[in-house]
């Protein structure tokens, strides 16, 4: 699997470039440190995921996305987005521009290779991953009980824990457990991408 990493950090890059390769020696890594160094990358031959900075200079990471969805050759490439913004209303941004998932700094290799595997896997044929809100909501359904939907709803609301056991009468410890339950079970990483889930399947 080929893998291109794109951000202007040089030691981050690095630093999780070496990781990803002791702990999946089976990739193959790729790194870029600005949006027009990945576009010929991209365009020199196949990639399977990309995952990229937002803040960077010459080409950011939003603009990259653009010109990535535009392109026929490009546009259906897995997308993860990294950025230091954990608000919601950067999430919503960057999903709306047609990220596949949300990774906030600071992320370990081990963060990194769970939101790289779990986007592939939600991609493969005979899954409930298709990106439609519809089937993101039925595959959703399926997959957690009534509870842990009503908490994923309230997490893409960008309410905290502890408002959401006030929302649900029910302690924080519960949906604590709720929240790795879901992430567990949904392959999910952190609160981000649990927001990004649910601006894509229109739960919010």
């Amino acid at each position: 699997m080929r893998v291109l990493l794109v951000d202007d950090e040089r030691l981050l890059l690095a630093s999780i470039t070496r990781a990803l390769r002791i702990e999946r020696p089976q990739w193959e890594v790729m790194t870029a440190v600005d949006g027009h160094q990945a576009m010929r990358i991209l365009q020199s031959g196949p990639v399977d995921i990309l995952v990229t900075d937002i803040q960077m200079p010459g080409m950011d990471g939003m603009t990259l996305l653009r010109h990535i969805r535009r392109d026929p050759r490009l546009g259906q490439l897995p997308l993860i987005l990294i950025s230091a913004l954990d608000d919601r209303s950067s999430v919503r941004v960057g999903m709306s521009s047609g990220a596949d998932d949300y990774l906030t700094k600071p992320f370990t290799a081990e963060e990194l290779i769970l939101a790289v595997e779990g986007r592939l896997r939600r991609r493969q044929p005979g899954t409930d991953s298709l990106d439609s809100a519809e089937s993101l909501q039925s595959g959703l359904n399926a997959a957690l009980t009534r509870r842990e939907m009503a908490v994923l709803a309230l997490i893409g609301q960008g309410l905290v824990t502890k408002d959401i056991a006030a929302e649900l009468r029910v302690s924080p410890r519960t949906i604590g457990v709720h929240r790795q339950n879901i992430m567990r079970k949904l392959h999910l990483h952190n609160a981000a991408a649990l927001a990004a889930l649910t601006i894509r399947a229109n739960l919010i």
